[in-house]
């Protein structure tokens, strides 16, 4: 297996196969000679590390493109065509899948191999190789999204994922951008849009902050290059979400503007309710 950019989640990929799967022979390339030394100074993770795409995926019969998805196309294109008859199988770990599948699916077709999206629910506002977990796949929702090519190999992929302790589904690409705008994109927009409303307001109140607001705009620290790709992909099914937030905003401020209470009462027992239906939720706390 060959994954190609092994920052927090291909990096991740490379410490859970080494515990799940030790026997599988891993390279890795990277763009960076540093992300290079880096990989070949914690041994036993890789058996080759290379800044030559061509070397690192030699003799692989599963790669994993895990960079921004802007780069994928110009990545896969620099490769040379795989052996006749290999049946490499190349997969991402992306988090917008619609365009992914239209770009990816005739680049890799071409050099003879077979592409298949799958999107791991799993990460952290954190990024680079010195924060990858191999457990950070255990639990975790990840989603395949076959096109409409070949896809005889799903199972292969499908046990790949759950042997690093994925709960694995399937959905077309275009559904799963539609539901992951509102429980991943929007999430992170409505973060961020809150720490610059805020921080910009008063940047002396986050002495007084508590973990309320810590939680709510933690994923605004992720790197604001990959989130910027992963908008403006997925830019349709975001902004159709976000309207649909406007209104539920209104909705808060109209109760407020004409002081409600039993408006606020019922939306925030609403809200309880529902966020209640999560997995694992607990209930929240001031602050």
């Amino acid at each position: 297996m060959a994954v190609l950019a092994p920052g927090l989640i291909g990096g991740s990929l490379l410490r859970a196969l080494r515990v799940h799967s030790p026997e599988t022979s891993l390279s890795a390339w990277a763009r960076r000679p540093e992300a290079v030394e880096e990989l070949r100074a914690e041994p036993g993770l890789v058996d080759l590390a290379s800044t030559v795409i061509d070397e690192a995926i030699e003799g692989a019969d599963c790669l994993v493109l895990a960079m921004p998805t802007g780069h994928m196309a110009s990545v896969v294109a620099r490769m040379s065509s795989f052996p006749i008859g290999s049946r490499v199988l190349v997969t991402d770990v992306g988090s917008v899948k619609a365009p992914v599948v239209r770009g990816i699916e005739p680049l890799v077709r071409e050099r003879g191999g077979v592409f298949i999206g799958s999107h791991p629910m799993a990460g952290s506002e954190k990024k680079g190789l010195s924060h990858a977990d191999a457990g950070l796949f255990q639990g975790a929702a990840v989603v395949l999204t076959p096109g409409d090519g070949e896809s005889d190999l799903l199972p292969r992929l499908e046990a790949f994922w759950t042997r690093l302790g994925g709960v694995v589904s399937q959905l077309s690409p275009e559904r799963h951008d539609e539901l992951i705008a509102g429980i991943s994109h929007l999430p992170h927009l409505v973060a961020a849009a809150l720490a610059r409303s805020v921080l910009t307001w008063e940047p002396g109140a986050v002495s007084l902050s508590g973990g309320g607001f810590r939680d709510t705009t933690r994923v605004a620290g992720g790197p604001e290059e990959m989130w910027a790709d992963i908008l403006a992909d997925n830019r349709e099914a975001v902004s159709s979400r976000l309207s649909a937030y406007l209104s539920e905003l209104q909705a808060w401020k109209d109760a407020l503007d004409t002081c409600e209470r039993d408006r606020l009462r019922d939306l925030l027992s609403e809200a309880r309710r529902l966020r209640s239906t999560l997995p694992g939720a607990a209930t929240g706390a001031n602050g």
